[in-house]
């Protein structure tokens, strides 16, 4: 199958190409660029490949959560390129993507959700690849993180630049856990694109195709703010 898979929830810009076992990836730090970029790396990784975008069985963008801005330039770019060819569009969860780089039974997938706050989500996984989600993804602050279940004690893998930068926080809150530490791997794009690979078979479908965005409101009034600072 010949899966594109973008992925510009963050600064990061990265862009994958699947094809059976071959793969090809773009991936740099693109600050706030994805709008001026993306179409164009989209028909370089193409061209490369020899590959035309009608000849494409699913095109799958990362929804999110992540930034919202990023999330939107995506899902718009995605639904261009689909809908003319009636490709499927396949929208994957940001932190399922990230909790599928990490190997244990439970894995809390984070990110970093700026002003001050933490997209999160905890997932069991099974042999399989397979993941089931024991929570919905939610933002909170670092100091209200979430309780878990003694059954992850012993076998929990946190993951995620939501660790990375709030790790004070995680070991004071789940100190009596023996959670271990991953890291983000390179290309997330291709860990984007086999994540949408469990989600077939494919169809053709303007349903069911909207960012995740969590968090609603990301910007606060000058009442609010005068407000927060009272």
């Amino acid at each position: 199958m010949k899966i594109l898979a973008i992925d510009t929830t963050s600064s990061l810009f990265s862009l994958c190409l699947l094809n059976g076992d071959d793969y090809d990836c773009i991936e740099y730090d693109a600050g706030v660029s994805h709008s001026s970029i993306l179409l164009k790396e989209i028909q370089e990784i193409l061209s490369r490949k020899n590959i035309e975008i009608s000849e494409l069985d699913g095109i799958a963008f990362s929804a999110g959560p992540g930034s919202f801005t990023g999330v939107r330039i995506a899902s718009s770019v995605s639904y261009g390129l689909a809908y003319p060819f009636s490709i499927p569009i396949i929208p994957v969860n940001t932190l399922e993507v990230i909790a599928s780089m990490a190997s244990n039974e439970f894995v809390l997938a984070t990110i970093d959700a700026r002003m001050k706050q933490i997209y999160f989500q905890l997932f069991k996984t099974h042999q399989d690849k397979s993941m089931t989600t024991l929570t919905e993804p939610q933002v909170l602050s670092p100091e209200d993180l979430p309780k878990l279940s003694e059954q992850t004690q012993k076998n929990l893998t946190i993951i995620g630049s939501g660790l990375t930068n709030y790790p004070d926080h995680f070991r004071k809150i789940y100190a009596n856990f023996e959670f271990k530490k991953a890291n983000i791997k390179q290309n997330q794009s291709y860990y984007l694109a086999r994540r949408a690979l469990l989600k077939t078979p494919f169809k053709f479908s303007l349903k069911n195709i909207n960012p995740h965005y969590v968090r609603n409101k990301v910007a606060f009034t000058i009442d609010e703010r005068q407000k927060k600072r009272s």
